[in-house]
């Protein structure tokens, strides 16, 4: 009895070991199996965007387009995902699907227009009228009483407003519904004559760059003003600010919430915090500075090129790192940084770069193009037109 027990149980760890032992070679074929199949994965991914680096664009096709009623010398610009196109007779607004969103009528000697997000406003240089509109319409008018000079909305509707009034230049906040909630009285003697203004998306934070004689020679300072519960605090509102002796800082924009830059005669200048902007690097550059583009992960400054071409693309990080430089020769209108792509145009033809210098596509346009709008996909653009839009896909 003993030794059939015994039997059974050297049979029973047998058959268990065997057991374990097909477990095991199954788990690993199981990981194994996995592994291949990430592993395939990992390389399809990487080949499709080896070739994406490598393919390039001759032609293109329209997938789609759309007419509208020319207006007479009107301007286009993006706003969220919406066009809208102004005159000196009036304003309207269109979604991609040519949907007329809204219709307004004005008269206006010379129209400029800033955007931000969903909020667009509109105002007469030297008028003393602005007006404010999102995707739904008219949200508020602002009425300065005295000649405004330049101004920027943010994301919710408030305006930051440059105004003059004899010897005296005033800086202005007003909220979406034309309230004025802040005031800053500037004289050359005092800070300077603000030369640029900008405000953050969330309307918290308004950059101003000053102009000012220092013992005869030009000047700048960079001011960041806080509206929010950090700047009740401060007298006037001013958290922080930067000097610039020598320099003419002619550019102060905001990028993102948290960073925002300022270009002079020599050079790029970030800063960065969302509350108090502190200056975190200063990039010298001895070269000419003809244009300022930007979105929110990248800053692109054209330069006068001296030796093989025209221009130079000089492309940074909200970090101030140098990203890409590319040379080109063709008269730009606009340039955009979308994704990994640099693309130059102007109402005739088209170049696109990638950051490694790779020309993608150059052709000319079959319309005269205003305003080139990168679409989700690489390959795809909307194309606003004199008369009307059109969707292309490269090929």
């Amino acid at each position: 009895m003993a030794e059939i027990n015994e039997t059974l149980k050297e049979k029973y760890e047998a058959t268990q070991k065997d057991f374990e032992q097909k477990i095991r070679r199954h788990r690993r074929a199981i990981v194994y199996r996995s592994v291949i199949g990430i592993a395939i994965v990992i390389a399809l991914i990487a080949s499709a965007y080896i070739n994406y680096q490598k393919m390039v664009y001759t032609d293109y096709e329209v997938t789609r387009s759309i007419s509208y009623p020319e207006a007479s010398n009107a301007k286009y610009v993006s706003f969220g995902d919406n066009v809208l196109r102004y005159s000196q007779d009036g304003a309207s607004a269109f979604n991609i699907a040519n949907d007329m969103m809204w219709n307004e009528t004005f008269e206006m000697q010379n129209p400029i227009v800033d955007t931000c997000g969903d909020y667009a406003a509109l105002g007469d240089y030297m008028g003393t009228n602005i007006y404010i509109y999102n995707s739904e319409g008219l949200q508020g008018t602002i009425d300065t009483s005295t000649p405004l000079k330049r101004f920027c909305v943010s994301g919710n509707g408030s305006v930051a407003v440059v105004i003059e009034d004899d010897d005296v230049t005033w800086v202005k906040l007003y909220d979406v519904n034309g309230i004025n909630i802040a005031s800053d009285r500037t004289t050359m003697s005092k800070s300077g004559y603000p030369v640029c203004i900008d405000i953050s998306e969330d309307g918290i934070l308004m950059a101003v760059s000053y102009l000012f004689v220092d013992s005869g020679v030009l000047s700048s300072s960079v001011a960041f003003y806080n509206f929010g519960a950090v700047g009740q605090n401060e007298v006037d509102n001013l958290v922080s600010g930067y000097n610039y002796p020598g320099t003419v800082v002619s550019y102060v924009s905001f990028m993102n919430p948290t960073t925002s830059f300022a270009v002079g005669d020599d050079g790029l200048s970030i800063f960065k915090g969302s509350e108090k902007p502190e200056s975190i690097i200063k990039q010298d550059i001895d070269k000419e500075i003809i244009s300022v583009f930007y979105n929110d992960k990248n800053i692109v400054l054209v330069l006068e090129d001296e030796e093989e071409n025209r221009y130079i693309a000089e492309v940074y990080d909200d970090n101030g790192n140098p990203v890409a430089t590319q040379r080109f020769d063709m008269d730009y209108s606009d340039i955009a940084v979308y994704k990994d792509l640099l693309i130059i145009y102007n109402s005739e033809e088209c170049q696109i770069y990638n950051m490694a210098g790779l020309k993608k596509y150059e052709g000319r346009f079959e319309n005269p193009v205003i305003t080139m709008i990168p679409e989700k996909a690489r390959s795809r653009y909307l194309l606003v037109c004199g008369s009307g839009m059109e969707e292309i896909k490269l090929k």
